[in-house]
């Protein structure tokens, strides 16, 4: 019996050690400026931003600048896939008026793991998501943000 209260204990134990562990990074990453505190469910909600950017160019430099904790590919002209370990997120244009240097864009999540309910690499979704944010603010401290529900569908799987 003594031997099963251990086992319990210890595993309670380990438990809170990892979780105070995952913890202290995302404090620290917040505190660097890294990213931000959000909603558990983040990555289920697009971001439109409209602002004045100027040019792609200058988007593109802007994003590079911030740092992305994943690979890009593609230009801001037309659509820029973002990939990580687990999960996928594409930022595109939805509409741009080059005299003004005004554009429309859209930035979401199109796949993500999750294990025991949460995202498998949040800290990284998290950063790239506080990276596009700070990308358009730097541009256009007026860039107007609006979120909406991106319609996705989940698979379940038995093993």
């Amino acid at each position: 019996m003594w031997l099963g209260i251990l086992m319990v204990a210890i595993a309670i134990i380990i438990g809170v050690v990892i979780g105070l562990k995952k913890a202290d990074k995302m404090n620290t990453l917040v505190k660097e400026g890294k990213m931000i505190k959000r909603d558990i469910r983040f990555a289920e909600k697009g971001e439109e931003f409209t602002s004045k950017i100027g040019s792609y160019s200058a988007l593109a430099e802007a994003i590079k600048g911030f740092g992305i904790p994943c690979s890009a590919d593609g230009n801001t002209s037309d659509s820029v896939a973002f990939k990580g370990a687990t999960f996928s997120a594409r930022l595109y244009k939805v509409k741009f008026d080059e005299p003004s240097g005004i554009g429309i864009f859209r930035f979401e999540f199109t796949s993500w793991k999750t294990y025991r309910g949460m995202y498998e690499n949040y800290n990284e979704m998290n950063m790239l998501m506080t990276t596009v944010e700070k990308a358009f603010l730097s541009l256009d401290p007026n860039t107007a943000v609006k979120e909406y529900k991106i319609d996705f569908n989940t698979k379940h799987s038995i093993f």
